[in-house]
Parts: C-alpha cells; sequence; structure tokens
C-alpha cells in the first residue's frame, strides 16, 4: 500500500513538473518572439489569447485564475459533483408530487441554514457544514468508530473503509466538504457554490439521515414512513441485461450486506455488557452454522443448476442475501432500540 501511494505521489510530482516546463517554455517562447519581432504590437486581447491557452495547463496548480475584463474561470465542476451526489444516492431524482409530501417540506422548514440564507450565505454554508458534520459522526457513533480521534475528512474515509458509506458516497461528500471548508474558514468562494449547497443541502442531510433511522419491524411496530435501506436501494436500482451482470448485483449486494451485519455485530459487541455480549456471540454463532448448513445442504444437489435453471441459482442466491439482510436489520433494532 505504501509503494502505491509512492507511485501516486510520483505521478503527481511528475505532472506537476510537466506543467512548470511547459508554462516555463511558453514564457520563454514569447519572449524570443518580443526580442525578434520588437515591433509586434501587444494588446489586451492578445495578451487574453495567450492566458486562455494556458489556463487549462494551470488546473493542478490554481483553484481558479481571473482574466482581464473581470471573467473567473473555475475548475470545479459543479454539476460533476452534482452527478456524482446523485449517482451515490446522496440527491434523489426530483419527486413529482413534491408538494404533497408535507413530511419533506417540514424538514425543509426545520433546517436554520435554510432560513438565514437569503441575508447571510456563508454563515448558511457553515451551519450546512455543521448539519453535514454531526450527522456523520452520529453515524461513526452508531458503528462504535470514535468520531473524536478524526477530521471530518479522515471520518469519511474511516465510514468508507467500514463499508458503512459507499465509495461514490464518499468522494462525494469530499468535494462537499472541500467547497464549505471555504465558507468556514472565512476565504473566498464561488457564490455558484453557495447557491448550489443550499438547493442541495437538504437532501443530502435527508440521505444520510436514512442511515441512521430506527428501523423497526423484527420487535416493533413498522412505521409507514419509514426509509429504504441504502443496500436495498442500491440492489433495487441495479442495471443488468444479461444473466451474468445480475448475479454480479446479487454478489456485491450479500457482500455489503454481510459487512453491514459483521458492522453492527462488532458495534453491539463494544456497547453490550459482559453477559449480554456472551449471549449475542452464541447467537451469532448459531445463526451463521444454520446458514452454512442450509447452504450445504441445497447446494449438495450436483445437478441443482440443470433442476432448477439458471434463474433459479440466482433466485436461490438472493434468497440466502434476504436472510443475511434480516439478520443485519434484526442486529440494527436491537443496537437502535434495546440499547440505551
Amino acid at each position: 500500500m505504501e509503494l502505491r501511494a509512492n507511485f501516486q505521489n510520483i505521478k503527481r510530482m511528475t505532472a506537476k513538473r510537466k506543467t512548470q516546463l511547459f508554462i516555463t517554455c511558453s514564457a520563454i517562447l514569447v519572449g524570443l518572439i518580443h526580442l525578434f519581432f520588437p515591433s509586434l504590437k501587444i494588446d489586451a486581447i492578445f495578451i487574453t489569447l495567450i492566458i486562455v491557452a494556458i489556463v487549462p495547463w494551470l488546473e493542478p496548480l490554481l483553484k481558479s485564475v481571473e482574466l482581464p475584463g473581470g471573467l473567473k474561470v473555475e475548475f470545479q465542476d459543479l454539476k460533476k459533483i452534482e452527478d456524482e451526489a446523485k449517482k451515490a444516492g446522496l440527491i434523489k431524482p426530483e419527486n413529482k408530487h413534491a408538494e404533497l409530501d408535507t413530511d419533506t417540506n417540514a424538514n425543509v422548514d426545520t433546517y436554520s441554514f435554510i432560513e438565514i440564507a437569503e441575508k447571510n450565505q456563508e454563515l448558511a454554508l457553515v451551519g450546512f457544514r455543521i448539519e453535514v458534520e454531526k450527522r456523520l459522526r452520529n453515524l461513526a457513533d452508531k458503528y462504535s468508530i470514535e468520531s473524536n480521534k478524526f477530521s471530518i475528512t479522515k471520518l469519511i474515509e474511516a465510514l468508507n473503509n467500514k463499508e458503512i458509506i459507499t465509495k461514490a458516497e464518499a468522494k462525494s461528500l469530499k468535494d462537499i466538504i472541500h467547497t464549505l471548508n471555504y465558507a468556514a474558514h472565512g476565504m473566498d468562494y464561488d457564490i455558484r457554490n453557495a447557491n448550489w449547497v443550499i438547493e442541495n443541502g437538504p437532501k443530502i442531510l435527508e440521505s444520510l439521515d436514512e442511515k441512521l433511522e430506527n428501523r423497526s419491524g423484527r420487535f416493533s411496530v413498522g412505521h409507514s414512513n419509514e426509509k429504504e435501506h441504502w443496500i436495498d436501494k442500491s440492489f433495487n436500482n441495479c442495471e443488468w441485461e444479461t444473466n451474468y451482470e445480475w448475479g454480479e448485483c446479487i454478489k456485491s449486494h450479500s457482500e455489503l450486506w454481510n459487512k453491514e451485519m459483521n458492522n453492527l455485530y462488532q458495534s453491539l459487541l463494544k456497547k453490550l455488557p459482559e453477559q449480554q455480549k456472551e449471549k449475542l456471540i452464541a447467537t451469532q454463532q448459531n445463526w451463521e452454522k444454520q446458514l452454512e448448513i442450509e447452504k450445504d445442504f441445497l447446494y449438495s444437489f450436483e445437478d441443482l443448476q440443470f433442476k432448477i435453471g439458471r434463474e433459479g441459482m440466482f433466485v436461490t442466491a438472493t434468497n440466502f442475501m434476504n436472510k443475511i439482510r434480516e439478520r443485519s436489520l434484526e442486529l440494527e433494532e436491537i443496537l437502535n432500540r434495546l440499547i440505551d
């Protein structure tokens, strides 16, 4: 891993060095043109065209550059960040019946950063950053990650390492936090960033709240507005055309449920008193043993695929995935409802 990191650093240094060499050579070339053609008229238009030609090469070194006339070139691609957030599930598609969704509208009204947005955008951005960090730290506490040991960026990485948040979500959140830090530290920021965050902030917070949702139904009565688990959402959004792609979707989400179950189990072990911890270990071992017995029995039929077909094999794999899902949700409810 260290060797890989060193290699990436060398690549970044190489790209930076190439950029520096290009800029130096360009400056020398312009100087030689001026030396051999002193009568050549150099006006504001000529200078602007030179800057425009060099700007793309400055991206590894600068965030933005001012051109004559006050035009500001921004390297941060807000549309790309928005697309990443939508793909990661942090920003949901627009609800065609949003005007009927009173719960969502009520939640938006409670966000203080929305209320002050018209008067003080910088303060609104700082408020939104606080709301994001609060939810991420609550999420870490749920899974017994000592959040006080991490900066917000490192906390995002820690959550991603346990796959509590996906890689796509982690990248999107880092990009958003990077933008919010400009306001939090009193630095200059593009007003488009402020408008974008204010518009999309409530949607992002709602997605983070879903990961903190107290889902019920195993030991208590379910709620009609219960939020969908993010792994369920990801599985339901799987796009596949071939049996291979279907199988890969089932396999990858089975692994996600396994990791989610283990994260919840490990968190419970840290929170429970010793006597209950022993009982939890016993029940988990029995559950795992029973699942393996069922798999061993079913897959012992050598002609299983011939008898139930390829599609039947995928349905069987999905059923085993759902057993892990149910155990995960069971552990989650114990964690959320039965532990003080």
